[in-house]
């Protein structure tokens, strides 16, 4: 069995706590105790909390662009390949006991608007917009288009969090494909 490197535990316990408790409520010492690891190892990987949630984005980033992506790549047209990316946000709820984007909570939290947490956050929804676009790509517009269906994604991704229900999904989807029926 190979063993998991201190920086490995940090990183899984703080993904763990960020997620399920949220950034403001999680400690370093929290982390610390929880991962098994000395405050020295914590400081030799990560000068500071804020060092862990930028690791934590970029990781979190990996792993729901490429989740995204899997959602937008299946279907035949563009309608239900955008269609299909808010069945992301129906698996995230399910998996998850609706505790929402990992990201949209970070940011939730995160008081400085030019921290590079803020811009990690930007940053991964820039990439979403800009995966919506492509396959908007011979649509009139398709820049204003993906930015409204962006918005779309958003509000039902809060929408699942604040209800705990899954029914913001269905009318984002049938919303979505109205929009793109119309538009194409």
């Amino acid at each position: 069995m190979e063993k998991k490197s201190v920086k490995m535990k940090i990183l899984e316990t703080a993904n763990r706590l960020f997620y399920t408790q949220g950034y403001r409520a999680t400690g370093i010492n929290q982390i610390i105790k929880e991962a098994n690891v000395a405050k020295a190892s914590f400081y030799q990987h990560f000068p500071s909390k804020e060092n862990l949630c930028e690791e934590y984005l970029t990781q979190r980033h990996l792993i729901s662009h490429k989740k995204q992506q899997n959602f937008i790549n299946t279907g035949d047209t563009p309608v239900e390949r955008i269609c299909n990316l808010f069945e992301n946000i129906r698996q995230n709820a399910i998996e998850n006991n609706f505790n929402g984007c990992p990201f949209l909570n970070i940011a939730a939290e995160t008081y400085e608007h030019e921290s590079k947490i803020r811009q990690a956050v930007a940053q991964h929804k820039t990439k979403l917009i800009a995966l919506i676009k492509t396959e908007l790509k011979d649509f009139d517009d398709p820049d204003t288009l993906s930015e409204m269906i962006y918005l779309i994604y958003e509000g039902t991704n809060i929408a699942v969090r604040n209800y705990r229900k899954i029914w913001p999904v269905d009318r984002a989807i049938q919303l979505v494909c109205n929009l793109l029926k119309m538009s194409s």
